[in-house]
């Protein structure tokens, strides 16, 4: 035991040891990096969209050929994006469109908004006027402006980037989703290949409980978002916010970061409704907070259910170690790689108890 053990160890010390050489050596690992920041965000998004199409492709597939099921799947979906621009697309685009024509106003009823806390009676006797100092949040907002906006002219090869960069999803997500849609379900076997008889039992649960973890946790996070999106809609409109549909769909995606993603698409709703008065910003508030109780009580335990099995305070800590490490992307891809990490340590311990237990029971046999 203790033989494998330092055999382990002495491979895992001799890949560090290759990383660190090659990193001193830029151009070693630049055509891997490149290479790999290409392909990064399409195969995600394609396992994503694969995890949401798989239960329909198999069910299509009963009736049909698996390839004819996913082209009349990849139709399907274009009519229904199209039904969907169609019927929110003109209000999305004209609440967008007034949201960015009244930034100057909003920026300017900010000011205002915060030259009235600094003048207010209980701030003044409590000594927290420089909590609401005007040139502190000016100049955020202007570095915040500066930084979106930009020179036009200086940034065009970065715009021409961005655009290209766009399109080659548009093309490489459904190539890779197709195949993956087509094939995915001879993957586990083509990587058990690699290994003995013995080994393929040992691993084979293992790949197994890992699919149901991602399946679980992506389709469940975008139902239970879909669902929380819809409901900031009503909500919003309900008590005549402006914007109310930009502000349900940013709600809704901020969504998918746990626990605080709620409360940082909560930020720019309560902002625009307390520039129009503090009882509308509290009427949002409880909106948030009666939507989330709501999802956290009786959507996301039937949806999601306890296949994570993740303790509050685990999920906060990851999310806020990954946002500090990683940024944005690591507070949504952290829970989920957490969640497979967990599977796969688990059934390795249980292996290996048993083969001690095993072992022990020979021993005493003998």
């Amino acid at each position: 035991m203790y033989m494998k053990i330092l055999k382990i160890g002495s491979i895992i010390l001799m890949l560090f040891v290759i990383i660190y050489i090659g990193s001193l050596v830029s151009w070693v690992f630049r055509p891997v990096a490149v290479f790999v920041q290409t392909l990064f965000l399409p195969t995600i998004l394609a396992g994503i969209l694969y995890y949401l199409f798989r239960p329909l492709v198999a069910l299509l597939s009963k009736k049909m050929p698996r390839a004819l099921a996913i082209l009349l799947l990849y139709a399907g979906v274009i009519v229904l994006g199209i039904g969907i621009i169609s019927f929110i697309g003109p209000e999305l685009q004209k609440q967008f469109t007034n949201l960015i024509n009244s930034m100057p106003l909003i920026m300017t009823e900010l000011q205002l908004l915060i030259t009235n806390l600094q003048q207010n009676e209980l701030i003044v006797r409590f000594g927290l006027t420089e909590i609401f100092t005007i040139e502190d949040y000016v100049e955020q907002i202007g570095l915040v402006i500066g930084g979106l906006v930009g020179d036009i002219f200086t940034r065009s090869v970065g715009i021409l980037g961005t655009v290209f960069n766009a399109l080659l999803l548009l093309f490489i997500v459904p190539f890779i989703l197709f195949y993956l849609l087509k094939e995915g379900e001879r993957l586990p076997k083509h990587f058990l290949n690699f290994f003995t008889e013995e080994n393929q039992v040992e691993i084979k649960p293992i790949l197994t409980n890992m699919d149901k973890t991602l399946s679980s946790y992506i389709q469940g996070v975008l139902i239970v978002c879909s669902f929380i999106g819809v409901l900031y809609y009503i909500g919003f409109t309900s008590i005549g916010l402006e914007y109310a549909l930009v502000l349900a769909i940013f709600g809704m995606i901020t969504n998918v970061i746990p626990y605080l993603g709620p409360w940082i698409g909560a930020i720019p709703s309560v902002t625009v409704a307390l520039l129009h008065s503090p009882l509308m910003a509290l009427f949002v508030l409880i909106i948030v907070v009666v939507i989330q109780q709501i999802e956290s009580i009786f959507v996301q335990p039937q949806i999601i259910g306890k296949k994570m099995s993740l303790h509050p305070v685990t999920v906060m800590a990851l999310v806020l170690v990954a946002g500090r490490f990683i940024g944005i992307i690591g507070m949504v891809l952290v829970i989920p790689v957490y969640a497979i990490g967990k599977v796969f340590v688990t059934h390795l311990y249980s292996l290996w108890k048993v083969k001690e237990e095993g072992k022990s029971y020979d021993h005493e046999r003998c």
